[in-house]
């Protein structure tokens, strides 16, 4: 995530690199979790997103998704899965998720950390950002935001899956912080509308406010470096 001038807000996870997928310099390799997989799309001018919705894993996930490999953005790790997403990557922008558990946890992770990371962070918004009051609000105060150095960056030991519907999702992370020595914990909503899409707070927060958690009780295991 990213920091005030006084106040810093660090999230993140681990990576593996896909040819092709994403910007020189901003993405590092990581080891695949499981059997080899296809890359998600890159570069290519879609503007829906076509899935194959047969033979979907709809649960929600109780331990760690099979076939995720991960991809360093902008020093923070974000994981992709061939079957829950995401299937393009436009630049900065990674969509098309699966109307699933498994499709609202990666994409919870994955629009939050570009959001918050991103150069060109006003796609993100536009594209990926539900329209409430904190879309409005975000998009005034991140100039005054400061991006957390790489080195000091979070990175995401485990999830769990707080709440879920076929409308919204509450998705809970903990992630190792090096800035503040030991685990935080946060929570972040996304909503559905033809692709998942993250909820602003009424303060222009992409999630909940960070707490000291280094406990892991509760949470499945879950990172990539």
């Amino acid at each position: 995530m990213f920091r005030k001038t006084c106040l810093a807000t660090v999230v993140g996870l681990g990576v593996l690199v896909a040819a092709g997928c994403g910007e020189k310099g901003n993405e590092e390799t990581a080891a695949v979790t499981t059997s080899p997989i296809r890359p998600p799309k890159s570069g290519a001018n879609i503007r829906a997103c076509s899935l194959n919705e047969n033979d979907i894993e709809r649960s929600v996930p109780r331990k760690a998704p099979a076939g995720v490999f991960w991809k360093r953005f902008k020093g923070v790790a974000v994981p992709f899965s061939p079957s829950a997403g995401p299937m393009t990557v436009q630049g900065e922008v990674a969509r098309c998720y699966t109307h699933t558990p498994s499709g609202a946890l990666m994409a919870a992770v994955q629009i939050r950390v570009r959001l918050e990371r991103a150069a060109g962070w006003q796609k993100v918004l536009g594209q990926q950002v539900a329209s409430d009051a904190g879309k409005a609000t975000y998009a005034q105060t991140r100039g005054s935001h400061q991006v957390v150095p790489a080195a000091e960056a979070a990175q995401i030991a485990g999830f769990r899956i707080v709440s879920y519907t076929t409308q919204n999702a509450v998705i809970g992370t903990v992630s190792r912080d090096p800035a503040r020595g030991g685990h935080t914990a946060m929570t972040t909503t996304v909503r559905w509308d033809g692709d998942w899409k993250l909820v602003l707070t009424s303060q222009g927060s992409a999630a909940s406010v960070l707490r000291a958690d280094d406990s892991l009780s509760g949470y499945v295991r879950w990172g990539g470096f």
